[in-house]
């Protein structure tokens, strides 16, 4: 076995990473594996608000299966469960790379402010990760790997078994008798995880018996250089980025070169768009957006990420979704989640009570704002300084075909009540 020591107390270890991040609710990540299912087990023993959230990626011909195998498992454990079904582009970086992408969105649509989404990681996986990213060359964030806990969209992100080993984890399986499934590609050594894990470091162990604490030593030695780069990079940050986490062009061009590269890749991490570029790739982004004409608006693509340019200033973003071509009803209250942005409504000072209809964004129609003049909304727009893309997925609230608000921007002259529908827009 690579890991010598005696197998951890998980209870334990999954106690002492809460009681550091304390929640109002917890989701776990459940696949249905020996990893998951032991996190989630340990949870639901805990008096905690627990929910789980299976991906169902469609990959498997079994993958009906799994997902009614894990809504047993919860029933039986009184946990709600979230059965989320997605299509995974495998074009998008890597068969690994494209369900991650796939699972990452669906977590971000469900973790809300003050709550916590645990992950099954764990020793094993660290090693794994870290000898891939050796591979394909690496630089000190990606070798980094995985942390213990960090900050997750308006939430938290942990894995309380970053300290245990498979052989701990599955120990506490039979322990406690539980039942698991075993997903078939973990066999296909085709791919690298399974031919690092199957191959190569039962390999390595057999040579080097301590390469794996060596290895997970030194990914903790980088983690805490890491710490020590972000910590004296952050003052220089936080001067060429803005309040909506955008990059100043003219700012960052002011910086050496290297430095330019470590201010993307900190602006990566701190807006979790993964995975993080390359030498190679940052190196072309910066030349394409720093060298382009002022009035040029160009675009760089990774994975499902990309990277846009709008009146000197970097936007960072998921790839545009399909355009919104229908209407819905405006809600009393409550929240409605867009294509690009999160629309909240409440009682307070804003719409007069009525029967209002979430629009379709059209240039051409005419809105009055309180106290300013009649413009068609592409001017408004504009004057907001709302970036073109986003434009097609900003919502218009409609009378009619009367417009009588822009959530985030503006309500209309003679539909303001100090008792009625407040109502705010935050794209994405």
């Amino acid at each position: 076995m690579p890991f010598s020591a005696s197998s951890q107390d998980i209870t334990s270890s999954i106690v002492q990473l809460l009681k550091l991040n304390p929640c109002q609710h917890y989701w776990v990540g459940y696949s249905g594996g020996v990893d998951s299912t032991v996190l989630l087990h340990a949870l639901s023993q805990m008096p905690i608000s627990l929910s789980a959230i299976h991906v169902h990626h469609g990959l498997s011909d079994h993958a009906d299966d799994w997902a009614r195998h894990c809504q047993r498992v919860c029933d039986e454990l009184n946990v709600p469960l979230m059965i989320e079904r997605v299509e995974v582009d495998l074009q998008d970086g890597g068969l690994e790379q494209a369900a991650r992408s796939a699972r990452q969105s669906v977590f971000k649509r469900f973790i809300r402010p003050n709550e916590g989404l645990l992950l099954g990681h764990h020793k094993d996986d660290q090693v794994e990760t870290f000898m891939m990213r050796l591979m394909r060359g690496s630089g000190l964030t990606g070798l980094t790997v995985m942390d213990e806990q960090r900050d997750f969209y308006s939430g938290k992100l942990m894995r309380p078994l970053l300290e245990c080993s498979r052989e701990d984890i599955e120990a506490y399986a039979q322990a406690n008798a539980l039942s698991w499934i075993e997903d078939e590609s973990n066999l296909d050594t085709d791919l690298d995880r399974n031919w690092w894990r199957q191959i190569q470091l039962p390999a390595i162990y057999a040579r080097y018996p301590q390469a794996a604490q060596s290895i997970l030593k030194t990914v903790s030695v980088l983690q805490d250089e890491h710490r020590l780069l972000t910590e004296l990079i952050q003052p220089i940050y936080e001067g060429v980025i803005d309040d909506k986490r955008r990059l100043d062009i003219n700012k960052l061009s002011r910086q050496n070169s290297n430095l330019q590269g470590q201010l993307i890749r900190k602006w990566l991490e701190d807006t979790l768009h993964y995975p993080l570029l390359s030498d190679k790739h940052i190196r072309i982004l910066l030349k394409d957006f720093l060298n382009s004409r002022d009035d040029a608006e160009p675009v760089f693509r990774w994975a499902d990420n990309e990277i846009r340019r709008h009146t000197g200033k970097l936007y960072i973003m998921k790839q545009l979704p399909a355009l919104p071509n229908h209407i819905q009803p405006l809600p009393l209250e409550g929240e409605v989640r867009l294509s690009l942005g999160r629309l909240k409504v409440a009682a307070g000072k804003g719409l007069k009570p009525s029967d209002y209809v979430i629009g379709v964004y059209d240039g051409t129609l005419k809105a009055k704002p309180v106290g300013r003049p009649t413009k068609v909304l592409k001017k408004w727009f504009q004057e907001f300084s709302i970036p073109p893309w986003q434009r097609a997925y900003w919502p218009i609230v409609l009378k009619g075909e009367q417009v009588v608000a822009v959530p985030g921007l503006f309500i209309c002259e003679g539909v303001v009540s100090e008792n009625g529908l407040a109502i705010d827009y935050e794209p994405y």
